[in-house]
């Protein structure tokens, strides 16, 4: 009988390994879960980010832009959304002109300039 016992024990303890696992891993003091309020991603995070930059009149993307144009001045919330398109030769800095030799255009499109010979 002691050794039926045993057999069970052994039994019992190899399915007790198998059906239990042990995870480890790292976590940082600065992971929060999404689930948590300190984490909770909203709901439409594109609407809410889309809405922060129209508030502030970021309200064109690179497919609004008409052809021929360029979208110019991205929005400090997101790269998606841009003041204003601005006519593709319009997309150097004053700065970038001029020590090229070049010479900027008398007038500018959202900070850009053309650059002309």
């Amino acid at each position: 009988m002691s050794k039926i016992f045993r057999i069970f024990v052994f039994v019992c303890l190899c399915m007790l390994g198998v059906t239990s696992s042990v995870y480890a891993g790292v976590r940082f003091i600065t992971d929060v879960p999404r689930n948590s309020f300190a984490g909770k991603a909203p709901s439409n995070p594109t609407s809410s980010t889309q809405n922060r930059c129209a508030a502030i009149g970021y309200r064109e993307t690179a497919r609004t832009c008409k052809k021929g144009t360029i979208p110019t001045n991205p929005c400090p919330y997101s790269g998606n959304y841009y003041k204003s398109c601005c006519d593709e030769e319009y997309r150097y800095t004053r700065e970038y002109c001029l020590k090229r030799g070049l010479t900027p255009s008398s007038h500018s499109c959202e900070g850009k300039y053309a650059c002309r010979d």
